[in-house]
């Protein structure tokens, strides 16, 4: 038998300290914080074992109450934790019995609900049979094991950077990655929408917790282009906040951070999931530097 309940995300972290970097209790409770909204994580329970996981975060309007992905927030993925089949395929017919379950329970707590799922969440028959809407997202996601062929143009853009003197490096700084997102999302008209001293204080959180790092380029002591990867259990890192100034970038300095940075990555990490193909430029640079284009859903009721 399957039930299901929400639990807080300490709760549920100390159930499982193997869910991903999406379920760490500092990271949830820090995106709740910043949002002014609630945190929880739905557990699917089967025999009175933790079988399945799902990170939410709740918006209420007097008595109605929305499950959404807030703004930085890439993926709730449903993760399950099942002991390993002989047959893949009565796992796949276990998770996706759990998928119902925890569908119904969803559908009985939230008058409307938005998650965007995780690549590794394609089987999503539980999600529709429930009534639930599946719209199709993509993402890059670079496989660290593979160099792989950057575009000619993008080789002749790092040739020209290595030339020009930009240097690659990691370090924390959030304040000058905070001034150059700021100023990109005022060039796309696209203003950002939450305060500096928020999310300095986010970052200062996520990064005293171990839960993200920082890469930049500079040319001498100015950093021109700069990446937060947040750090995940497993085999997979993420790409979350990037930018650059638009003449360095012009320059090379974003093909040399990526090409550095997959070189960095390699030794710890499978894959880096560049957290994002859905808009044209960024989709341009993420194929040119030889990621693979994957699938995730966006699930809607």
């Amino acid at each position: 038998m399957i039930t299901c309940s929400l639990v807080d995300p300490d709760q549920a972290y100390s159930l499982n300290p193997t869910l991903p970097v999406w379920f760490h209790p500092v990271w949830m409770r820090g995106i709740a914080a910043l949002h002014k909204i609630r945190a929880q994580t739905l557990v699917c329970w089967r025999n009175d074992n933790p079988c399945a996981f799902l990170p939410l975060y709740e918006k209420r309007f007097i008595s109605l109450k929305k499950a959404y992905n807030p703004v930085l927030v890439y993926y709730s993925p449903l993760f399950f934790a099942l002991p390993a089949r002989k047959q893949p395929n009565r796992e796949l017919l276990q998770q996706y019995e759990i998928s119902k379950k925890a569908c119904e329970f969803l559908a009985g707590q939230y008058h409307r609900i938005s998650l965007n799922l995780c690549p590794r969440n394609l089987d999503i028959r539980g999600f529709r049979e429930n009534g639930f809407r599946a719209v199709p997202h993509y993402t890059f996601i670079k496989d660290l094991s593979q160099q792989g062929d950057f575009f000619i143009g993008e080789m002749a853009k790092l040739r020209n950077a290595r030339q020009a003197g930009y240097i690659f490096s990691r370090g924390f700084e959030p304040g000058r990655l905070l001034d150059l997102v700021f100023q990109m999302n005022t060039r796309k008209s696209h203003p950002f929408p939450f305060g500096r001293a928020s999310l300095l204080g986010l970052l200062g959180d996520l990064h005293a917790a171990g839960l993200i790092e920082q890469h930049n380029v500079k040319l001498e002591d100015r950093t021109v282009s700069s990446i937060l990867i947040i750090e995940g259990k497993g085999d997979t890192c993420y790409g979350w906040m990037t930018a650059a100034e638009p003449d360095d970038m012009r320059k090379g300095a974003a093909v040399l951070q990526f090409w550095e940075l997959f070189q960095t990555l390699s030794g710890r990490y499978a894959f880096l999931d560049l957290c994002g193909a859905n808009s044209k430029g960024p989709s341009r640079l993420k194929a040119a530097l030889a990621a693979d284009l994957k699938l995730f859903f966006q699930i809607l009721k």
